[in-house]
């Protein structure tokens, strides 16, 4: 499973964080994503929908000063109309959904998506992966990493998004 270091902002000028972001960081390509939550007895998870490959994710998070710690277990099924009929025999249900739409760049082993994300506007997502045994100062130099590249990048660590999704979405629960 590995560790997921990351966190969001609230574009307020997504244009001119777009245009400084084109000085640093290599365009991956577009990206179009479904996203279905599912919660029930033993918590929830996530069916990611995106370029026809379904993906199945579950998240161990906690959040600090606005930067999410994930340790995820992620696989890809083949059929996720059977996959949403066998969660709900098991006692899931559909709690919410929510799309975006946007662009992958790559700076260094930092990955950032920026776009929009439903009704919420729009966003940037700074991510860096690390094995599931790394230690606190891995995860520490991670954060310091992403925090560098927001002062790189001009954008104040006030519009660090420290809420979820969900609650963005007005979505509670577990």
């Amino acid at each position: 499973m590995p560790r997921e270091i990351e966190l969001k902002i609230h574009l307020e000028d997504p244009r001119g964080f777009l245009g400084r972001l084109k000085n640093v960081a290599q365009a991956e390509g577009a990206y179009y994503k479904v996203d279905t939550y599912f919660r029930g007895p033993e918590g929830s998870f996530r069916l990611r929908e995106s370029n026809g490959r379904p993906v199945v994710c579950r998240k161990e998070k906690s959040i600090e000063a606005g930067v999410e710690v994930n340790l995820e277990t992620e696989f890809q099924i083949d059929d996720s109309y059977s996959f949403r009929k066998f969660s709900l025999s098991l006692g899931y249900q559909e709690w919410y959904r929510k799309e975006k739409i946007g662009q992958t760049w790559r700076w260094g082993e930092i990955l950032i998506e920026e776009g929009e994300v439903s009704t919420l506007g729009w966003f940037a997502e700074f991510e860096i992966i690390l094995d599931e045994q790394a230690g606190k100062e891995a995860m520490h130099q991670a954060r310091e990493t992403l925090y560098a590249a927001l002062e790189s990048l001009e954008v104040p660590k006030s519009l660090i998004e420290p809420r979820t999704y969900a609650q963005l979405l007005g979505h509670r629960g577990k």
